[in-house]
């Protein structure tokens, strides 16, 4: 899909949208300072997590890619939606990481999904000259230890936040708790439960709130009601037409 299509795509959405693209324009303003818009794996109508589909955000503008990491048999770092991906499968890593770092600015969202050979991943990072622009995702609290012990790379904690915890004060402020206490740097939920209380209570413990995966100008207006730091989408072109 081109950019010219794509901005096309836009405005007819724009279009069967008004409420929603009104009522972003009203929030906007009050958004984080350092706001992100994360290009998922696959954005703009390309395959993820191939080099086509990070060639083609870093073209569009993006100041953030998110593509999945995980490990060959033999330890080799792929980029591939696969905890265990066969001799054969995935891209190298190291290909994406050096196509991310022809820019100078774009950030990587490293949705990880297995550990096996984190220090690789430590690696290959340093190598290109991107842990001033690394940050993981996919680090639920059961794999924090290992995490920590295998790279320096900060990392968001995964959980989902439930209906329940999203309007409770005291439960997201013991949720904020542990979060500090596992070493993460914020909050990574999926969108359909967040709510601007989950944010007010993450930014007073000096935590980052990231929420994915809005596609629908609906569920993007959701989002940005929330004023979190990042969403992640795969329709960056929708969300960033609706911010303008």
């Amino acid at each position: 899909m081109t950019e010219s299509s794509l901005r096309i795509q836009a405005l007819l959405l724009k279009a069967t949208n008004k409420k929603h693209y009104e009522n972003v324009k009203k929030l906007s303003g009050n958004l984080p300072e350092g706001f992100m818009v994360t290009f998922h794996a696959g954005a703009l109508g390309t395959k993820p997590n191939t080099l086509d589909s990070i060639e083609k955000a870093l073209a569009y503008g993006a100041k953030v890619v998110e593509f999945d990491v995980t490990f060959r048999p033999d330890g080799t770092a792929v980029i591939i939606h696969s905890d265990a991906p066969k001799a054969d499968e995935g891209i190298l890593l190291g290909e994406a990481l050096a196509l991310v770092a022809s820019d100078k600015e774009c950030k990587i969202n490293l949705d990880i999904k297995s550990t096996a050979n984190l220090p690789e991943v430590d690696k290959l990072v340093k190598k290109h000259g991107l842990f001033e622009r690394v940050f993981y995702t996919g680090v639920f609290a059961d794999w924090v230890e290992t995490v920590k012990e295998n790279s320096a790379i900060p990392y968001y904690l995964n959980h989902k936040l439930t209906a329940e915890e999203a309007t409770d004060k005291e439960k997201l402020q013991a949720l904020a708790e542990k979060i500090i206490s596992l070493g993460a740097i914020g909050l990574n939920s999926n969108f359909r439960n967040a709510s601007k209380l989950a944010t007010e209570v993450m930014h007073k413990n000096g935590l980052l709130v990231s929420l994915w995966t809005a596609n629908k100008p609906s569920d993007m207006a959701k989002v940005i009601a929330c004023l979190p730091d990042n969403i992640t989408t795969k329709k960056p072109h929708i969300t960033l037409d609706m911010l303008k």
